[in-house]
């Protein structure tokens, strides 16, 4: 018989290991980002998955979905969403195969249509591309354009693993549209034909092969009321949520950044002072949205300033960027004077104001604010909004950039940013 402390010694050492098994998990649910998550399938049973179709086998083995048809099905689920992120795992069987992950797709008896995450082993590469189920066809890369199927190609070149489980992750809000196939972005497009419907996955009909899935599962997100198509006439052309990283970003200090979880949502924090020296006197810390250029635009976003209050305390909005040496800035603070609460260039040599019309100061308090920044580059004008999206607090009038990126920061004080919308052309 094994004395007290022998049994004792056991269960604790049967504990730390529960402890030390549990540990990873714990800490991915404590990352930003992973709370709200929704499993889509249990592992044992098809619950939430239906069938419209008159053929096609679906069963569940091994804790996956498995698939077998010899013509082409879906099996969708029961309810639609709406925005959402959705991740899924599939591994593709030998030889000939063509899947898909359909989202906001419609669903009829011996049909379904809509839009699709492609999954193409194929020597073609289009995996992670967006197609048109039934209806238009290529959309990422374009249909029948070669141009663009060779760009997308060199794009994603990679990313597939054709030997592997692939994971799929599709981040819907509004008309904004991205796939992500094993990390790597493929897809990321504006379309407004659908706001909501089904999810499914497909089986190509390849007689006998088995298409496997597995690790499916939702995060329902809620689209910001002002996310709409179309703005003073111009397209929407950008939306950050920051719910799928900050990898469409470039920061003059990328170590001063970081993605944060606040109220359930991913929100991106300018933390710490930055380290970067600029050319001219100018901005020290600046995110800036990559391969994105408008002349005539609307950017809003949500921006908060969390570091103490004097007379600069400010965050900024940048926008006409050329290089590190020449843009706009738009420089949001407490109090107005010659450089503070106003509309600065950079232009080769330290800011300067160009400001023609300006509030005294502006009160960030605590909590997040609306800022919009408008710009009309045929007139020169720019106005800034804040909260009060009727009155600016600030005009300008210059044609110096008539096109550029966009970016946010602040000159040396720390602050966040989140739901960043760019209507623009």
């Amino acid at each position: 018989m094994r004395s007290t402390r022998q049994r004792n010694a056991t269960q604790t050492g049967i504990v730390l290991a529960w402890i030390v098994l549990a540990l990873p998990w714990a800490a991915r649910a404590a990352e930003p980002g992973q709370e709200g998550w929704k499993p889509l399938f249990d592992g044992q049973t098809l619950a939430g998955w239906k069938n419209p179709y008159d053929w096609g086998k679906a069963w569940v083995e091994d804790g996956e979905i498995q698939l077998q048809a010899d013509k082409k099905f879906f099996l969708t689920t029961e309810r639609p969403y709406r925005d959402f992120i959705f991740e899924a795992e599939v591994k593709m069987p030998e030889g000939d195969s063509n899947s898909g992950f359909m989202f906001r797709c419609h669903v009829a008896k011996n049909n379904v249509l809509g839009y699709q995450a492609e999954v193409d082993p194929s020597e073609r590469q289009w995996s992670g591309g967006l197609y048109d189920e039934g209806r238009r066809l290529w959309l990422v890369p374009l249909q029948n354009d070669a141009n663009s199927a060779k760009a997308f190609v060199e794009r994603t070149r990679g990313a597939f693993d054709r030997n592997g489980w692939n994971r799929y992750r599709i981040h819907c809000v509004g008309s904004s549209i991205r796939i992500y196939l094993n990390g790597v972005l493929t897809t990321d497009t504006m379309d407004t034909v659908d706001r909501e419907g089904y999810l499914a996955i497909q089986h190509h009909g390849e007689k006998g092969k088995i298409y496997r899935f597995r690790n499916l599962r939702i995060r329902e997100l809620a689209a910001p009321e002002i996310l709409t198509p179309e703005r003073n006439g111009l397209p929407l052309a950008f939306f950050e949520d920051f719910e799928s990283g900050a990898g469409r970003w470039t920061q003059t200090d990328p170590n001063a950044w970081k993605i944060a979880s606040q109220d359930g949502n991913c929100v991106y924090t300018l933390f710490q002072q930055s380290r970067y020296e600029p050319p001219v006197r100018s901005p020290f810390n600046i995110a800036r949205v990559k391969d994105l250029k408008v002349s005539d635009f609307v950017v809003q976003a949500r921006m908060e300033q969390t570091g103490k209050e004097y007379g600069h305390r400010d965050m900024v909005v940048v926008f006409g960027y050329q290089d590190p040496s020449h843009f706009y800035y738009v420089h949001i603070a407490t109090k107005s004077d010659e450089v503070a609460n106003s509309i600065l260039i950079v232009n080769g040599q330290p800011r300067v104001s160009i400001v023609k019309e300006r509030t005294e100061g502006t009160d960030w308090s605590t909590g997040f604010h609306d800022v919009r920044v408008v710009r009309d580059s045929a007139g020169g004008s720019i106005q800034v909004y804040f909260d009060n999206m009727d009155k600016p607090i600030m005009t300008a009038q210059d044609k110096t950039f008539l096109s550029g990126g966009i970016g946010f920061g602040s000159f040396d004080d720390t602050g966040a940013i989140d739901n960043v919308i760019v209507w623009g052309r």
